[in-house]
């Protein structure tokens, strides 16, 4: 009897171990592993913000492809393969970076200095929260080195 009964104790324990493994297992299923952006806009210069933008632009994920230019008064050119109008730009010194949610998608937006929504320009669309964080991170960094006094080149 009583090996019958130590049986079932044993079983019990081993069942709820089991259970519990189960259950932490499980925590560490369906979160993105690229929740975070890999890079540090504060400590990069104008043409690293650049080139970091061009390659979320590029992500086969989304469903345009993005490209950026910066010319040397701060003005963004944006051109969007898949997309119109195919190129637009915006100043980038003094605009501020918004986001809205269009039909699932977000946009970013570049706002003018001016505050009118109207003359928005959609710098990139997206279904992804990381991009939109990384994009929005990249554009208020690349906006506020614009208000920097450029340092002279060693």
């Amino acid at each position: 009897m009583n090996a019958t009964r130590d049986l079932r104790c044993a079983g019990r324990g081993a069942g709820s171990l089991m259970v519990l493994v189960m259950l932490l297992s499980g925590c560490f299923d369906g979160y993105p592993t690229d929740d975070a952006p890999r890079f540090e806009p504060a400590r990069m210069s104008q043409a690293e913000l650049l080139e970091e933008l061009n390659a979320l632009g590029a992500d086969p994920l989304l469903d345009k492809r993005w490209r950026y230019t910066l010319d040397a008064a701060c003005k963004l050119r944006i051109s969007v393969r898949k997309g119109l109008p195919p190129e637009r730009h915006v100043m980038l010194t003094g605009s501020r970076v918004d986001v809205r949610s269009v039909e699932g998608r977000t946009e970013v937006l570049l706002l003018p200095q001016s505050g009118d929504e109207s003359a928005g320009v959609v710098a990139l669309e997206t279904r992804r929260w990381t991009d939109t964080v990384s994009a929005r991170l990249i554009l208020t960094h690349l906006e506020l080195s614009c208000r920097q006094p450029k340092r002279a080149e060693p």
